[in-house]
Protein backbone atom coordinates (compact mmCIF):
# COMPACT_ATOMS: atom_id res chain seq x y z
CA UNK A 1 0.00 0.00 0.00
CA UNK A 2 3.04 2.25 -0.27
CA UNK A 3 3.16 5.01 -2.89
CA UNK A 4 6.58 6.48 -3.75
CA UNK A 5 9.76 6.24 -3.01
CA UNK A 6 13.42 6.55 -3.69
CA UNK A 7 15.84 9.09 -2.20
CA UNK A 8 15.68 10.90 -5.54
CA UNK A 9 11.91 11.29 -5.82
CA UNK A 10 10.86 11.38 -2.18
CA UNK A 11 13.43 12.71 0.31
CA UNK A 12 10.86 12.65 3.11
CA UNK A 13 9.43 9.21 3.96
CA UNK A 14 11.22 6.14 2.65
CA UNK A 15 9.96 2.57 2.42
CA UNK A 16 12.79 0.47 3.85
CA UNK A 17 11.29 -2.85 2.81
CA UNK A 18 11.50 -1.68 -0.80
CA UNK A 19 15.20 -0.99 -0.36
CA UNK A 20 15.70 -4.55 0.88
CA UNK A 21 14.12 -6.27 -2.13
CA UNK A 22 17.34 -6.55 -4.14
CA UNK A 23 19.57 -7.34 -1.16
CA UNK A 24 20.81 -10.93 -1.60
CA UNK A 25 20.92 -13.38 1.28
CA UNK A 26 24.69 -13.03 1.07
CA UNK A 27 27.14 -14.90 3.19
CA UNK A 28 29.01 -12.22 5.07
CA UNK A 29 30.73 -13.21 8.28
CA UNK A 30 29.43 -9.93 9.70
CA UNK A 31 26.02 -8.89 8.29
CA UNK A 32 25.78 -6.08 10.87
CA UNK A 33 29.15 -4.63 9.85
CA UNK A 34 30.93 -4.94 6.53
CA UNK A 35 28.15 -7.07 5.06
CA UNK A 36 25.47 -4.38 5.48
CA UNK A 37 24.29 -1.98 2.76
CA UNK A 38 24.25 1.60 4.03
CA UNK A 39 21.26 3.51 2.65
CA UNK A 40 21.34 7.12 1.38
CA UNK A 41 19.10 8.41 4.16
CA UNK A 42 19.34 11.73 6.03
CA UNK A 43 19.41 10.68 9.66
CA UNK A 44 21.80 13.07 11.41
CA UNK A 45 24.49 11.17 13.32
CA UNK A 46 22.86 7.83 12.45
CA UNK A 47 23.24 5.48 9.53
CA UNK A 48 20.48 3.20 8.25
CA UNK A 49 21.26 -0.17 6.69
CA UNK A 50 19.73 -3.34 5.28
CA UNK A 51 21.48 -6.68 5.26
CA UNK A 52 21.02 -10.19 3.92
CA UNK A 53 22.10 -13.10 6.11
CA UNK A 54 22.73 -16.57 4.69
CA UNK A 55 21.92 -19.67 6.72
CA UNK A 56 24.79 -20.25 9.13
CA UNK A 57 26.35 -18.50 12.08
CA UNK A 58 28.83 -15.76 12.85
CA UNK A 59 30.09 -13.21 15.35
CA UNK A 60 29.74 -9.43 15.52
CA UNK A 61 31.44 -6.95 17.81
CA UNK A 62 29.67 -3.59 17.80
CA UNK A 63 32.48 -1.07 17.67
CA UNK A 64 30.81 1.79 15.75
CA UNK A 65 27.82 2.86 17.87
CA UNK A 66 24.51 1.89 19.47
CA UNK A 67 22.67 -0.25 16.92
CA UNK A 68 18.98 -1.10 16.68
CA UNK A 69 18.37 -4.09 14.40
CA UNK A 70 15.09 -5.73 13.31
CA UNK A 71 14.26 -8.87 11.32
CA UNK A 72 12.45 -7.97 8.09
CA UNK A 73 12.19 -11.54 6.77
CA UNK A 74 12.93 -14.87 8.41
CA UNK A 75 14.16 -15.53 11.93
CA UNK A 76 17.49 -15.06 13.67
CA UNK A 77 18.97 -16.04 17.01
CA UNK A 78 21.38 -13.69 18.80
CA UNK A 79 23.63 -14.96 21.58
CA UNK A 80 25.33 -12.66 24.06
CA UNK A 81 26.43 -12.29 27.66
CA UNK A 82 22.90 -10.97 28.32
CA UNK A 83 21.26 -14.17 27.10
CA UNK A 84 19.84 -15.70 23.91
CA UNK A 85 17.35 -13.73 21.83
CA UNK A 86 15.18 -15.34 19.15
CA UNK A 87 13.85 -12.72 16.77
CA UNK A 88 11.04 -13.33 14.27
CA UNK A 89 9.80 -10.86 11.64
CA UNK A 90 9.03 -7.48 13.19
CA UNK A 91 11.07 -8.17 16.34
CA UNK A 92 14.15 -6.18 17.28
CA UNK A 93 16.91 -5.48 19.76
CA UNK A 94 19.63 -2.94 20.44
CA UNK A 95 23.31 -3.86 20.51
CA UNK A 96 25.07 -1.11 22.46
CA UNK A 97 28.55 0.08 21.51
CA UNK A 98 31.17 -2.42 22.71
CA UNK A 99 28.85 -5.44 22.94
CA UNK A 100 29.65 -8.71 21.21
CA UNK A 101 26.97 -11.00 19.81
CA UNK A 102 26.89 -14.29 18.01
CA UNK A 103 24.15 -15.03 15.49
CA UNK A 104 22.61 -18.18 14.01
CA UNK A 105 20.23 -18.53 11.09
CA UNK A 106 18.67 -21.78 9.85
CA UNK A 107 17.48 -20.11 6.63
CA UNK A 108 18.18 -16.81 4.81
CA UNK A 109 17.22 -13.67 6.76
CA UNK A 110 16.88 -9.98 5.92
CA UNK A 111 17.61 -7.29 8.50
CA UNK A 112 17.14 -3.54 8.79
CA UNK A 113 19.06 -1.43 11.27
CA UNK A 114 19.75 2.08 12.54
CA UNK A 115 23.14 2.82 14.11
CA UNK A 116 23.83 5.90 16.24
CA UNK A 117 27.44 6.55 15.28
CA UNK A 118 28.12 9.28 17.86
CA UNK A 119 26.96 7.17 20.81
CA UNK A 120 29.14 7.67 23.89
CA UNK A 121 30.53 4.62 25.66
CA UNK A 122 28.15 3.19 28.21
CA UNK A 123 26.42 -0.09 29.01
CA UNK A 124 27.83 -2.46 26.41
CA UNK A 125 24.81 -4.72 26.58
CA UNK A 126 22.13 -6.21 24.36
CA UNK A 127 18.57 -4.97 24.93
CA UNK A 128 15.55 -6.73 23.45
CA UNK A 129 12.65 -4.51 22.35
CA UNK A 130 9.50 -6.18 23.68
CA UNK A 131 6.57 -5.53 21.31
CA UNK A 132 4.13 -6.49 24.07
CA UNK A 133 5.66 -4.40 26.88
CA UNK A 134 3.30 -2.30 29.05
CA UNK A 135 2.89 1.28 27.86
CA UNK A 136 2.38 4.51 29.81
CA UNK A 137 0.42 7.62 28.78
CA UNK A 138 2.48 10.05 26.68
CA UNK A 139 1.94 13.53 25.29
CA UNK A 140 -0.36 13.85 22.25
CA UNK A 141 0.41 16.27 19.40
CA UNK A 142 0.10 19.96 20.25
CA UNK A 143 -3.37 21.49 20.00
CA UNK A 144 -2.26 23.99 17.32
CA UNK A 145 -1.40 21.24 14.80
CA UNK A 146 -4.30 18.86 15.46
CA UNK A 147 -7.15 18.58 12.97
CA UNK A 148 -9.96 17.16 15.02
CA UNK A 149 -10.15 15.25 18.27
CA UNK A 150 -7.12 14.93 20.55
CA UNK A 151 -5.81 11.33 20.54
CA UNK A 152 -4.86 9.16 23.48
CA UNK A 153 -1.18 8.20 23.10
CA UNK A 154 1.04 5.78 25.01
CA UNK A 155 4.71 4.88 24.83
CA UNK A 156 7.27 2.59 26.37
CA UNK A 157 10.89 3.53 25.83
CA UNK A 158 13.13 0.48 26.18
CA UNK A 159 16.57 1.78 25.22
CA UNK A 160 18.18 5.20 25.59
CA UNK A 161 21.72 6.11 24.60
CA UNK A 162 23.99 7.57 27.29
CA UNK A 163 23.44 11.09 25.92
CA UNK A 164 19.67 10.48 25.56
CA UNK A 165 19.43 11.39 21.85
CA UNK A 166 18.89 7.86 20.46
CA UNK A 167 15.83 6.00 21.76
CA UNK A 168 14.01 2.79 20.85
CA UNK A 169 10.70 1.38 22.03
CA UNK A 170 6.97 1.02 21.38
CA UNK A 171 4.24 3.67 20.86
CA UNK A 172 0.53 3.53 20.15
CA UNK A 173 -2.33 5.96 19.61
CA UNK A 174 -6.00 6.31 18.88
CA UNK A 175 -6.81 7.87 15.45
CA UNK A 176 -5.87 11.47 14.71
CA UNK A 177 -4.95 13.95 11.99
CA UNK A 178 -2.45 16.79 12.21
CA UNK A 179 -0.95 19.52 10.08
CA UNK A 180 2.59 19.15 8.71
CA UNK A 181 5.36 19.55 11.28
CA UNK A 182 9.09 19.93 10.77
CA UNK A 183 11.16 16.91 11.76
CA UNK A 184 14.25 18.15 13.58
CA UNK A 185 14.84 14.46 14.28
CA UNK A 186 14.82 11.29 12.19
CA UNK A 187 12.51 8.40 13.08
CA UNK A 188 12.45 4.83 11.80
CA UNK A 189 9.12 3.06 12.35
CA UNK A 190 7.71 -0.46 11.96
CA UNK A 191 3.92 -0.63 12.19
CA UNK A 192 2.54 -3.34 14.48
CA UNK A 193 -1.09 -2.31 13.90
CA UNK A 194 -3.14 0.16 11.90
CA UNK A 195 -2.16 2.43 9.06
CA UNK A 196 -1.04 6.02 8.51
CA UNK A 197 -0.82 8.38 5.52
CA UNK A 198 1.81 11.11 5.25
CA UNK A 199 1.82 14.14 2.95
CA UNK A 200 4.94 16.28 2.64
CA UNK A 201 5.47 19.95 1.80
CA UNK A 202 5.66 19.12 -1.93
CA UNK A 203 2.32 17.30 -1.90
CA UNK A 204 3.79 13.80 -2.15
CA UNK A 205 1.81 11.18 -0.27
CA UNK A 206 2.61 7.72 1.10
CA UNK A 207 0.47 5.28 3.07
CA UNK A 208 1.91 2.56 5.31
CA UNK A 209 0.14 -0.30 7.07
CA UNK A 210 0.74 -3.13 9.50
CA UNK A 211 4.06 -4.84 8.75
CA UNK A 212 5.56 -1.89 6.85
CA UNK A 213 8.92 -0.45 7.84
CA UNK A 214 9.85 3.11 6.90
CA UNK A 215 11.78 6.19 7.99
CA UNK A 216 10.94 9.89 8.18
CA UNK A 217 14.11 11.73 7.30
CA UNK A 218 15.64 14.53 9.33
CA UNK A 219 14.50 17.85 7.88
CA UNK A 220 11.18 16.56 6.53
CA UNK A 221 7.92 18.49 6.79
CA UNK A 222 4.93 16.17 6.74
CA UNK A 223 1.41 15.63 8.04
CA UNK A 224 -0.07 12.56 9.78
CA UNK A 225 -3.44 10.98 9.06
CA UNK A 226 -4.46 7.76 10.87
CA UNK A 227 -8.10 6.65 10.76
CA UNK A 228 -7.68 3.66 13.10
CA UNK A 229 -5.61 2.55 16.08
CA UNK A 230 -1.87 2.60 15.33
CA UNK A 231 0.98 0.85 17.13
CA UNK A 232 4.63 0.98 16.13
CA UNK A 233 8.17 0.07 17.02
CA UNK A 234 10.38 3.16 16.83
CA UNK A 235 14.06 3.99 16.69
CA UNK A 236 14.72 7.72 16.59
CA UNK A 237 17.55 10.23 16.70
CA UNK A 238 16.57 13.50 18.35
CA UNK A 239 19.57 15.79 19.13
Amino acid sequence: MVTAQTPANCPTFLDLKAFSQDVPAGGSDDPLGGGARILPVRAGDCEVFVSGVAAGEGLHREARGDTWVMVLEGALRFLSADGEFDLAEGESLVIARGAQVGWRASAPVKLVGMRYLAAPDGDAGVHRIDNEAPLAPSNPPADDVLLGEKPSCRSGNQFTSVDAVFKCGIWDSTPYRRLPIHFHHSELMHLLAGSVTFTDASGRTASFGKGDTFIIEKGADCSWDSRDYVAKVYAYYRP
